[in-house]
């Protein structure tokens, strides 16, 4: 899980990668929330936890559809 949710950068400004590291952490939050509370069955003394049926990989795979579709892509980059 740790390098799923990982930024490729080569920004040097430690601010922004803070920023990166925080916005993994939050990302997988929400996941780990998501999971316990929509795809999770109370048992007994525990909890089942289905999260074979929401992964991590689908759950970046729709954000990263979701801003594609909002911001559009970048497929080339001219130099001048």
């Amino acid at each position: 899980m740790k390098n799923q949710c990982r930024i490729k950068t080569t920004i040097k400004n430690p601010t922004i990668r803070f920023l990166f590291v925080a916005l993994a952490f939050l990302i997988i939050n929400v996941w780990i929330y998501l999971l316990w509370h929509y795809l999770s069955s109370l048992r007994r003394s525990s909890r089942k936890v289905f999260s074979h049926l929401f992964t991590l990989k689908q759950m970046l795979e729709f954000l990263r559809q979701t801003i594609d579709r909002n911001y559009g892509v970048v497929r080339e980059v001219y130099l001048t």
